[in-house]
């Protein structure tokens, strides 16, 4: 019988400063790290900050084996992957509107294709080295006095034959037009996460990543000609919530209108090579020698790529 250990690996703590925290993680085969992110409202409606804002609380979430990332990217993209990928629609414990009320976010970290999945998680390791590594921003606008708990998911037993690699490419287009970003190459590539800084949105919509193509070799592959607005939307071919509508306004007779839900998911889009979940559209890049994502950046500003990549074991 197939057995699994949800545990806690760090009890609530205060974060007393900002920059950056190093937690061991399990021994165990590891399917999931669960980041609870537990704030104060600092101030009441409509200034109390959503979802994906605390979880920006978290700068950059590394989870480093013997010194190498696995998972590297902003608290806010591993919430977005979580959403886009794995369909997991931002939950929290309560979004009160009054100043000082204890916010409860969870951010999930899969390691593997699906959770609970034995084929499909982080193997076995030695103690220290499979490392979480959290940059923090403890106070930002709308929260302050900021908390953490880490609890993980082990599968006992497990023998996977794969993990999920995910890293980012980061950087500016210095120009309007075609751009190009540099991808890892050498394993199987599931998917593309990209957020772009300027969304589709006003009258004269501009957004960053415009038009997007894949390449491997110089060959367009998977994804020939996609623009960012039509990509946006096509996670909800799997059924899943359109993220432009999930942040929405209550009215309330004590306060006023005030903001709940997520937002800020409207900057990002998944360039699937997984749909069906079974590898057959995966892209191989083993034999490449280049990988790109081009886009035909409409506004010159900051994007980031994340690659979910297969890594056997």
């Amino acid at each position: 019988m197939a057995k699994f250990l949800h545990s806690v690996a760090v009890q609530s703590e205060t974060v007393s400063a900002d920059g950056v925290q190093q937690y061991d993680l399990s021994v165990n085969p590891l399917s999931m790290v669960l980041i609870r992110l537990s704030p104060l409202n600092a101030g009441a409606a409509p200034t109390i900050s959503p979802y994906l804002a605390i979880a920006a609380a978290m700068n950059t979430v590394k989870i480093l084996h013997s010194g190498v990332a696995i998972v590297s990217m902003p608290g806010q993209d591993l919430a977005a992957l979580a959403y886009f990928r794995h369909g997991c629609v931002p939950t929290q414990a309560q979004q009160p509107k009054t100043d000082n009320a204890v916010r409860s976010v969870v951010v999930p970290v899969f390691m593997g294709r699906h959770a609970y999945d034995p084929k499909s998680c982080f193997p076995a390791t030695r103690r220290g080295e499979l490392i979480l590594e959290v940059d923090f921003d403890i106070a930002s606008t709308g929260y302050d006095n900021l908390s953490v708990q880490i609890e993980t998911v082990e599968l006992l037993g497990a023998k996977p034959s794969e993990y999920e690699r995910k890293t980012q490419s980061v950087g500016s287009f210095p120009a309007t037009g075609i751009n190009d970003i540099e991808l890892p190459i050498g394993n199987r590539v599931r998917g593309l996460l990209a957020w772009g800084n300027t969304a589709f949105s006003g009258t004269a919509p501009a957004p960053t990543l415009g038009r997007m193509e894949t390449l491997v070799d110089n060959e367009s592959v998977g994804y020939s000609a996609t623009d960012f607005e039509t990509a946006l939307m096509l996670h909800t071919l799997w059924g899943r919530q359109p993220p432009r509508f999930d942040l929405h306004t209550h009215a309330a007779l004590d306060a006023g209108p005030y903001n709940v839900g997520s937002g800020g998911f409207e900057n990002y889009c998944m360039l699937d090579f997984d749909p069906d979940q079974t590898d057959q559209y995966a892209l191989d890049t083993a034999s490449a020698s280049r990988f790109r994502l081009r886009c035909t950046a409409e506004t010159a500003d900051a994007f980031r790529v994340t690659t979910v990549e297969r890594v056997k074991v």
